[in-house]
């Protein structure tokens, strides 16, 4: 083992060194101050994928690891990637070739100011296909990004599962104007369900055996005709209920979309993206609020990263 004469400077090279307070030395040539055996910062993906995936707090990691909360929360950004940015397009093994995509979007609030994340998923190999996280709220910019990475990736995208926000319908209208827009049957369902009393009608007995009518309504037919005229017989049963029919037939136009491609196996749902999405709320819950959008970003992109 060397002596501590014999460690050099790392400023000048002199050998002149003497031991300074319990783990520096002090060099006597210029007077610079070192640690004589360097710390180690090792970056090991173990800390990351503690914190993604059991669900602990950085308090309770800082208490496994023995350091302190702020300790742990270091060791985890180090092991994220540097280059990932808010305001980009960030792609994720994105295929030769795409023809039916879902997209959605989560809200987040940093320093109370609002966060949205918008999503782009391939519903034939389960997994996500770009992402991009900007301010404000739920917008078209955000759309508008990920549909010209695949209008430069020169995808002929045939179809579209949404939750037919606003936003989302306007923009793939004025992007792909002639593919199929396929509005999620789960989102039309939920309206339904509040139209109709919730939770409190559903906890009884008669609540369960409607709510079998609306569904069968809404994803148990094949064809568009077929459901209608099985809903107006429903309409006869249960006229206390007509809110709750009108508010199905309504969106009938929607949910029956992917009749138009049947060549296409376009989902009815866009519960694939909505499990991703809970995927995310589910681990983000214990990150609180977020330092920072650039924080955020990092997390999630390593995230999906660990996951897919």
């Amino acid at each position: 083992m060397r002596t501590l004469k014999h460690i050099k400077c790392r400023k000048c090279g002199s050998l002149k060194t003497r031991k300074y307070g319990s783990r520096r030395t002090n060099c006597r040539d210029c007077g610079y101050t070192f640690r004589a055996v360097k710390k180690h910062h090792k970056k090991d993906l173990r800390w990351a994928k503690s914190y993604l995936f059991d669900g602990a707090s950085l308090r309770r990691l800082g208490e496994r690891w023995k350091v302190s909360h702020m300790t742990a929360w270091r060791r985890v950004q180090n092991t994220v990637r540097k280059e990932v940015e808010v305001g980009t397009v960030i792609g994720y093994q994105l295929p030769k070739k795409l023809s039916i995509v879902l997209l959605d979007a989560k809200h987040f609030k940093i320093r109370r100011e609002p966060y949205t994340l918008y999503v782009a998923f391939d519903p034939e190999r389960k997994k996500p296909l770009c992402w991009l996280l900007l301010p404000r709220n739920e917008m078209r910019e955000g759309y508008e990004q990920i549909l010209h990475l695949f209008r430069f990736k020169r995808y002929n995208i045939e179809a579209f599962v949404t939750d037919w926000h606003t936003t989302i319908v306007g923009t793939v209208k004025d992007w792909h104007p002639k593919a199929v827009h396929q509005r999620c049957a789960a989102h039309l369902l939920q309206e339904v369900f509040r139209k109709i009393g919730g939770r409190r009608l559903y906890a009884t007995e008669y609540g369960k055996e409607l709510w079998k009518i609306f569904r069968k309504g809404a994803i148990g037919f094949e064809k568009q005709g077929e459901a209608r005229r099985y809903l107006n017989r429903m309409k006869l049963h249960y006229p206390e209920r007509t809110k709750g029919f009108e508010v199905l037939e309504k969106g009938l136009d929607g949910i029956y979309q992917f009749t138009k491609r049947k060549d296409l196996l376009i989902p009815r749902t866009s519960n694939a993206i909505e499990n991703f999405m809970g995927v995310l709320e589910q681990r983000l819950k214990t990150f609180r609020s977020a330092k920072s959008p650039e924080a955020l970003i990092k997390i999630i992109s390593q995230l999906i990263k660990f996951k897919y």
